[in-house]
């Protein structure tokens, strides 16, 4: 086995900033401690399960690599949880492997007109194909579907295991009706009561999401859920700044640019706020671009009738906001504009980011007049457009909190000026990155709405006065789609935003050498500095 020639493994290093992430946990008391630890091996069985969905091969893949005793291969294949550069638009770095759009969730030969003709031919199995917890195969000539509990049976069981002996450490009620909920998941492949478990959580300092939830992996048909883990302690102290926004939630909803029928669609009333710093993460969660918050659970079931939580990593987002956003702003934006970008804007923009996943449409009728949800109709496209209306939301709700005084701690033009440079962070995540593609959108959108301005001295320049208009334009547009549920319509609105013109290649250029994103290492887990150096 060979990686490709022009392979650079020192690219982390060059593209991620290398960063030690503790949490004080003097704290917790002795059970609690060893309910952590419990919570952070049952995570790395989990990771596991992911290596098998990002690549059917990867497992034994990393055997090879393992043996080929260079530790920067070694240490590039696990940031990477496999053999496709992520830095680099997801092209592969071993020779002789091709990337495919099935990964470990679909058999590599299945096409779209295969899956709709044998769903014609079979509604009956239609629930269990497009279910986000089942693996299609082939058995002979024909698709099958296969639970995660029986295709991962070995490290579901490993991993029910750990939570059943965890869950008798847990002195939080709550917490322990999770984790048992959630470990009798993994071995009977219903995972709607441990989400609901997962929901009512509170009066908790330890917060665990072990499961699988995102999408971002299928980019075949975007029904299969990745495995992934979250481990943190919860900041009491920024969690009761935000308490108050969490009774603004149907007001947010009342007040979106969408037909009066959509905006009386039961959206999450009850949903929570979570501030936790994070202790580790694995998995679908360990991604190259680590993620500074989540909306979850994803079902609009489960929304519709409990709403969701929302938990974002303080510590992570201020490592990001240090060691990327700035270096970002003082490049691109001029020089009387840098003290405009701020942490309290960028984190006021990551929570209404999540909180607008769980607001707007959620459920359709198809022909058959059955309610469906957005991504049934959307499927493969259906992250980008969603990423691109949380993020348009997120700023839209931010501007009408901050005049009702619910927001307080950042200006108007401070939201505007953070929410620029912060596209331009997400942009270098590449055009196979949902978060990637949709910053590349809305820097389109706007400056075709002539609201980002680019002249001739290479800098970027906002006009304040068009801004809300057209952010509110974006909306109307991205809610249209959803509520049509039409495939073809926003494909063809992804392809007309989607390419990175000349006007922003020279400012993606002079940020090339910058860090993308932070690489952070866990030594409460037991990481070791001398894997990540």
């Amino acid at each position: 086995m060979n990686v490709v020639p022009e392979f650079d493994p020192n690219s982390i290093k060059n593209k991620l900033t290398i960063t030690k992430v503790e949490v004080d946990s003097s704290h917790l008391s002795a059970n609690q401690k060893k309910l952590v630890n419990l919570l952070i091996e049952c995570a790395k069985v989990l990771e596991e399960i992911f290596y098998l969905q990002k690549y059917p091969d990867n497992i034994r893949l990393r055997d090879e690599i393992n043996r080929m005793n260079d530790p920067k291969i070694i240490h590039f294949f696990k940031v990477m949880c496999g053999p496709f550069d992520h830095l680099n638009n997801d092209i592969p770095y071993i020779e002789g492997i091709e990337k495919s759009d099935k990964v470990g969730f679909y058999p590599a030969d299945l096409t779209k007109s295969e899956w709709r003709q044998y769903l014609k031919k079979n509604p009956d199995k239609k629930e269990a194909f497009i279910s986000p917890y089942t693996i299609i195969s082939r058995e002979k000539s024909e698709i099958i579907s296969i639970p995660y509990c029986e295709y991962f049976k070995d490290y579901l069981l490993k991993a029910s295991e750990i939570l059943q002996k965890a869950s008798m450490y847990a002195d939080n009620y709550t917490l322990k009706s999770y984790l048992s909920a959630q470990a009798n998941a993994f071995v009977n492949n219903d995972f709607y009561e441990a989400d609901i478990r997962w929901i009512q959580i509170t009066d908790n300092d330890i917060v665990p999401l072990l499961g699988a939830y995102e999408f971002y992996e299928d980019k075949f048909l975007g029904y299969k859920a990745s495995f992934s883990a979250f481990i943190g302690l919860k900041n009491r102290l920024e969690f009761n700044k935000l308490i108050p926004i969490q009774k603004m939630l149907d007001i947010l909803q009342e007040r979106l640019p969408i037909p009066e029928h959509y905006r009386k669609q039961k959206r999450g009333s009850i949903s929570q706020i979570e501030i936790i710093d994070l202790i580790f993460n694995a998995g679908d969660a360990r991604s190259p671009f680590p993620t500074t918050a989540f909306n979850l659970p994803n079902s609009q079931r489960i929304r519709s009738e409990f709403g969701s939580k929302k938990v974002l990593l303080f510590n992570i987002m201020k490592k990001k906001f240090e060691s990327v956003m700035i270096p970002i702003s003082k490049i691109i934006l001029v020089e009387k504009d840098l003290s405009k970008v701020t942490f309290e804007s960028y984190s006021n923009y990551v929570l209404l980011h999540e909180i607008s996943h769980e607001l707007g449409i959620g459920f359709i009728k198809d022909v058959d007049g059955k309610m469906q949800e957005v991504s049934y109709f959307l499927k493969d496209v259906y992250t980008i457009i969603e990423e691109t209306k949380a993020d348009v939301m997120g700023i839209f709700s931010i501007l009408y909190l901050q005049k009702q005084s619910y927001i307080n701690d950042c200006t108007f033009t401070e939201v505007c000026i953070t929410y620029l440079v912060n596209l331009f962070r997400l942009i270098r995540f590449g055009t196979e990155n949902a978060h990637g593609l949709a910053s590349i959108i809305q820097l389109n959108f706007l400056k075709d709405d002539e609201v980002f301005i680019l002249n001739n001295n290479n800098n970027i320049f906002i006009d304040f006065h068009k801004f809300e208009k057209s952010i509110e334009k974006l909306l109307t547009i991205i809610l249209t789609l959803q509520g049509e549920g039409d495939y073809s319509k926003s494909k063809i609105f992804i392809k007309r935003y989607s390419n990175i013109g000349r006007e922003y290649k020279k400012y993606i250029e002079r940020i090339r050498d910058l860090p993308v994103d932070i690489l952070p290492w866990y030594p409460q887990a037991g990481e070791k500095k001398s894997n990540f150096v």
